[in-house]
């Protein structure tokens, strides 16, 4: 008997008892590895250019902390987000970064991303791979402000006409119920 069929915030159905073969999941996992040094090397327009699928959904849906006899459905990409971009708007963002102008960014901030407990798993449209990981950024400013963000991301990998994978769909789950950070001007 197969496992049950669980769906991500996207149409793709993920098919948990169809793990991807060990060269792949190698795959995925230096696509995680390149994309954290990229970030913490605050490349974000390499990443974008080269990780990044134009049709991208990056999502970091508003959630509640709620009583378990609340069953109201989980938030959808319709609602209200922290962030529901497109290709469009990660690259307005990097711009504005690349513009030295933002002052919350000024003088940069340390990251580091941390990448962990990557599954990858096929779904019902062999183009795309199903991926869920951990994540923890430690994140530095100045000499005293220092935050830890610990987030599950939900992710939907394409590969592009390159060959190469690329990011197609990006759920954010931080473990936060308020964000304590002054601001989440990086990417998770």
């Amino acid at each position: 008997m197969n496992a049950p069929v669980t769906q991500p915030f996207n149409p793709v159905l993920v098919d948990e008892s169809r793990p991807v073969d060990i060269a792949l999941h190698h795959e995925v996992s230096q696509f995680y590895f390149r994309e954290a040094r990229l970030l913490n090397n605050r490349q974000a327009r390499v990443w974008l250019e080269t990780l990044v699928d134009p049709d991208v959904r990056y999502w970091l849906p508003i959630l509640e902390d709620r009583f378990a006899k609340d069953q109201r459905p989980a938030p959808s990409p319709d609602e209200p987000a922290i962030y529901n971009d497109d290709y469009k708007d990660l690259d307005n963002r990097i711009t504005r970064l690349e513009t030295g102008l933002v002052w919350m960014e000024d003088p940069p901030s340390r990251l580091r991303y941390l990448v962990s407990n990557i599954e990858a798993y096929h779904t019902a449209d062999a183009q795309l791979i199903a991926t869920f990981c951990n994540v923890h950024v430690y994140r530095n400013r100045r000499q005293r402000e220092e935050t830890n963000h610990f987030y599950g991301r939900e992710d939907v990998l394409r590969r592009g006409t390159d060959g190469q994978l690329r990011l197609l769909r990006r759920k954010i789950t931080l473990d936060q119920r308020v964000v304590l950070d002054k601001n989440l001007y990086f990417f998770l």
